[in-house]
């Protein structure tokens, strides 16, 4: 074609050179004449053979040259843009598509599911693990809380492990007792329980340690005081075995300062062995740390009784013997866990390597398009053609593998002995289990229909974050009222983040009542105030904001379905459009178009 091209422009410069002698010889078939010193008329088309004329297309007005230079100009646009549709096209399918068109096995989508699977599996043995370890400890709290403290009763219950103390010898009663019951506990109590010894075998004696605050001295008859707000803590071992009780209250006596002015508390630490049986895992040997506490946190001279409890897993003599009632529960305690852990933790850093290579090639293919589009149209991409190129999907994905690695090696120590961090294993795998269940969404992207929550949400949310701003404001106001009018009177507004909560249960109809009847009673005019509060307070939040929040995910619902229905894509629109333009193979200049969507690429004629 271009060699006909040039032929052509020969033949009509010869016939122009012939039928003009008298031109200007300066121009030949290199040189054309530049379009700025060209007539403004038009030239008439001209037809190079009259033979063939009904086959050969019109010669445009411009010089042949400035055609040649246009076509290959067009051309290699042309080829740039096919590119990059065929990058983009294939950017933009699913795993499904990719399979059905290329043959491309889905890797991701295949790890990502026995990820999925391994996880949720380690969760369940660790769920019941947990469980049982914590309802093991709670039934050996209650069982020492009994044998130690006198007149236990339950904390969770209560607020306080035993009644409240007045008296310097009452103090000194409760300590006695806890102290005579521990050297005994081996012979009275039912559970199996030990002394712990040191490396010289003798055994760890418990420690009294009484906590005051540092020179505090006052003098009611003068209204003088002195007081500074350094404390000091003083313990002392106490041996009451072979005591009686008189005995052992005159050594805890001894360790009293002279004044009670600045006592702040007083504390037993105790070390206890103990084995963990059970009839559904291996025998656990725990160091238990019983600490019996006895505060004045607030200086007022009643004094509460609390318990605490915490314990070391520590390895159990070689000797011991171990045997399983079925060759089932040896499996899932030795190779099962380890198959499980080892399969969870290869498959996240498979499934995150492959995010991040995914993630590279978005970013690589960011760049040739913003490239592609300052060269050819002379432009920056807009805020929509960027969004095409953000996938929350991926990002979300990372953060679930970084907590699963974390969690599941959280899980070797613990199961090791080496960590005791039990609860933060359990927020560690519990939301990874969480995060990667909702990741599965994604692929039901694939059938909107089946992702209307999602469409839902992408809509509604930038109108709920909004709309929560608006509110914030007021809901903070009214935090802060009922935190300083009720909390001296009401425990449900004893703090900020208490009243918080109890203002979130009236908003959900769960505290309405209760919080009426516990505010009122604490005189005529907090009565009444405490009604305007909460009249307010409910109409303003149950019957204006939930209303108002309720009929923004309505109008969002409606929009994604009726993307579902029409197969209108809402996640990045508007993108890409001047890739899916014919080319036009006309000598005029065809008007910059405007820009595609994804749907455009997906769907048009011309797609790839």
């Amino acid at each position: 074609m271009l060699e006909m091209s040039t032929i052509k422009s020969s033949q009509i410069l010869r016939s122009r050179h012939h039928s003009n002698p008298n031109a200007d010889h300066s121009h030949s078939i290199n040189h054309p004449e530049p379009v700025q010193e060209r007539s403004s008329s038009p030239l008439p088309s001209v037809r190079v053979d009259n033979e063939t004329s009904d086959d050969e297309p019109l010669i445009c007005e411009e010089t042949m040259s400035e055609s040649i230079s246009t076509f290959g100009r067009t051309t290699m646009f042309y080829n740039q843009r096919q590119q990059l549709r065929t990058a983009l096209k294939n950017f933009f399918m699913n795993p499904f598509e990719k399979y059905r068109t290329r043959g491309r096995v889905p890797w991701k989508l295949i790890f990502q599911a026995l990820k999925l699977i391994s996880l949720t599996t380690l969760l369940l043995f660790f769920g019941q693990q947990k469980f049982q370890l914590r309802l093991v400890l709670n039934a050996y709290q209650s069982n020492l809380g009994h044998l130690l403290i006198k007149d236990y009763q339950s904390q969770a219950q209560s607020g306080s492990s035993g009644p409240v103390i007045h008296r310097h010898y009452e103090i000194a009663d409760a300590a006695a007792h806890s102290l005579i019951n521990y050297f005994n506990i081996t012979q009275s109590a039912v559970g199996i329980f030990g002394f712990n010894v040191d490396a010289q075998n003798n055994t760890a004696l418990p420690k009294l340690c009484i906590s005051q605050f540092d020179g505090a001295e006052v003098d009611v008859s003068q209204w003088m005081y002195t007081f500074t707000e350094d404390t000091v803590v003083n313990c002392t071992e106490i041996d009451c075995r072979n005591d009686t009780k008189l005995q052992c209250r005159g050594k805890v006596f001894k360790t009293f300062p002279d004044s009670f002015d600045g006592f702040m508390g007083l504390q037993i630490h105790f070390q206890i062995r103990s084995i963990f049986l059970s009839v559904k895992s291996r025998p656990k040997c725990v160091l238990l740390y019983p600490v019996y506490s006895l505060e004045n946190e607030l200086m007022s001279g009643a004094i509460a009784n609390m318990f605490s409890l915490t314990y070391d897993e520590v390895q159990c003599n070689e000797h011991s013997n171990y045997t399983a009632n079925s060759e089932f529960t040896g499996i899932r305690e030795t190779l099962g866990q380890i198959i499980i852990d080892s399969c969870t933790l290869i498959l996240s850093l498979i499934t995150g390597a492959l995010v991040i290579k995914r993630i590279r090639t978005t970013f690589r293919l960011y760049r040739q398009t913003r490239n592609f589009y300052a060269f050819h149209y002379n432009r920056r991409l807009t805020w929509g053609e960027l969004r095409a190129f953000m996938n929350g999907w991926d990002f979300f994905s990372i953060f679930a593998d970084v907590l699963t690695i974390v969690g599941v090696v959280y899980k070797v120590l613990l199961d090791a002995g080496a960590d005791k961090h039990l609860d933060t294993t359990a927020v560690l795998i519990g939301t990874a289990v969480a995060i990667n269940w909702i990741l599965a969404l994604r692929f039901l992207s694939f059938d909107k229909g089946y992702y209307i929550l999602v469409l839902t949400l992408s809509v509604a949310i930038p109108n709920i974050l909004r709309l929560l701003i608006c509110i914030l404001a007021i809901y903070l106001g009214y935090v802060l009222c009922g935190w300083v009018v009720f909390g001296p009177y009401c425990y449900k507004f004893a703090s900020i983040g208490q009243t918080v909560d109890t203002l979130f249960a009236v908003v959900n109809g769960d505290e309405i009542l209760d919080s009426f009847m516990k505010v009122e009673g604490n005189g005529p005019f907090l009565s009444f105030f405490s009604k305007i509060y909460f009249y307010s307070f409910i109409s303003l939040f149950i019957y204006v904001v939930l209303s108002v929040m309720i009929s923004l995910i309505s109008d969002a619902m409606l929009v994604a379905q009726s993307a579902a229905t029409t197969g209108h894509w809402l996640i990045g629109v508007d993108v890409f459009q001047e890739l899916d333009m014919g080319w036009s193979t006309s000598c005029e200049t065809a008007p910059e178009p405007a820009p595609p969507s994804r749907q455009n690429l997906q769907n048009s004629p011309n797609s790839l």
